[in-house]
């Protein structure tokens, strides 16, 4: 490899692991840090670092992307400097690598190849782009470019690496030591995979499907329940009342405790800019977020949203969009069915509903035709569910 080209490749990987590390802070922040600023690179819906971090295409067997970028850099600089290192007495057995351009190239393609892959993940599915990211993409493609022998077709520089590497293998120390480091590498992917020690947008995304999973076969729409049931429960919130949030609890364990017993979940927000009867601000945001969980119903996906809206309080358009994303939301579907007319109208009907019984404050509950405002203990809430003829599981009694 001539000096133009490592000096090149060179630049190119430094600022790759500059970038990556940027990605490995913006991830952080994204991940762990609670009260954390918005990146640099977070300038809107579209172009928003932080949104992409959060999800759970921003990792690879439980090791963000961001190192992985880090460890491809430092692997193309070592290849780089390759036949140098290999003049070190202690390091003479690198002349196992004979065709440093031809490595750099596969891999740096390769790379590239992988990049477009996310890339596609990130404009289609994510809805969003990480513009380091793609910074990088594009790095990996200059890198492959810098390091082709142009006189040499790609299927020639794949075969030569794949040679190489068989003949370097054929020597047993060589295959021990490769066969050492793939165990090693294993043990520690399938350490941060089971753990998700490096992931926690993926130990949010399983306990909430396991939560999920619980009700999946009982629900439809806005009702959790068998569908003949004789007590039937109309409850009245806000996502934004504290009271409410408490009482979605209590009735989700009394349906997994009663057989006989189902809930109808309606949306009452004490918000001004979608409640005619408020005449001052009560719940800020709680208009937007019943919006969103009527929208999500449209997916039949709306106790998925109750418990992000609940469990995860989130206080804008944008953080909603980016807790949908992590259990797999239709995200185009759920933002135009959330700011539909359709949608503006069915949560008036709600609220009609709501003032023809009279209800001015959150949680209200009917048991039958018992009205209970507020939310007592549970204990109360199941004695009474018992008096209107409420029967219990076998597993329960």
């Amino acid at each position: 490899m001539n000096k133009t080209k490592k000096i090149s490749i060179t630049l190119l990987s430094l600022i790759g692991i500059a970038l990556s590390i940027e990605l490995c802070f913006v991830y952080y922040n994204a991940n762990f840090a609670v009260d954390a600023k918005p990146s640099i690179c977070s300038i809107n819906d579209m172009m928003d670092c932080d949104g992409v971090a959060k999800t759970t295409y921003s990792q690879f067997l439980g090791v963000p992307l961001a190192i992985w970028g880090i460890c491809l850099y430092i692997f193309v600089l070592f290849l780089t400097y390759v036949d140098k290192l290999q003049n070190i007495k202690f390091l003479n057995f690198l002349k196992v690598f004979k065709n440093q351009s031809s490595y750099i190239f596969c891999i740096s393609l390769l790379s590239f190849i992988l990049s477009m892959i996310l890339g596609c993940i990130s404009i289609f599915k994510i809805n969003s782009i990480c513009i380091f990211c793609f910074m990088t993409y594009f790095i990996d493609l200059i890198i492959a470019l810098f390091s082709k022998n142009w006189g040499n077709g790609i299927l020639y520089e794949l075969k030569n690496s794949i040679a190489d590497f068989l003949e370097a293998i054929k020597v047993k120390k060589y295959a021990f030591y490769f066969l050492l480091l793939v165990l090693l590498a294993a043990s520690i992917l399938t350490y941060t995979t089971t753990s998700n020690i490096l992931s926690p947008q993926m130990i949010k995304r399983n306990n909430m499907m396991m939560s999920i999973e619980s009700y999946r076969n009982i629900v439809d729409k806005n009702e959790m329940g068998p569908k003949d049931a004789s007590v039937v429960i109309h409850e009245y919130i806000d996502f934004n009342c504290p009271g409410c949030f408490l009482a979605n609890i209590y009735l989700h364990r009394i349906v997994s405790e009663f057989e006989n017993v189902k809930v109808i979940q309606h949306n009452v927000p004490l918000d001004i800019t979608c409640n005619h009867n408020m005449k001052h601000e009560g719940h800020p945001n709680s208009c937007l977020k019943a919006r969103y969980a009527i929208a999500a119903s449209e997916q039949n996906r709306y106790w998925e949203m109750v418990d992000i809206l609940f469990t995860d309080n989130p206080e804008t358009e944008k953080s909603i969009i980016e807790e949908a994303r992590l259990v797999g939301f239709d995200i185009a579907k759920l933002k135009e069915d959330a700011n539909s007319e359709v949608t503006n109208q069915k949560l008036k009907d709600s609220i009609q509903e709501a003032d023809s019984k009279n209800i001015d404050g959150t949680p209200t509950i009917f048991i039958n035709m018992k009205r209970i405002s507020g939310i007592g203990s549970y204990p109360d809430l199941k004695a009474e569910i018992i008096e209107q003829g409420g029967k219990e599981k076998p597993n329960h009694e």
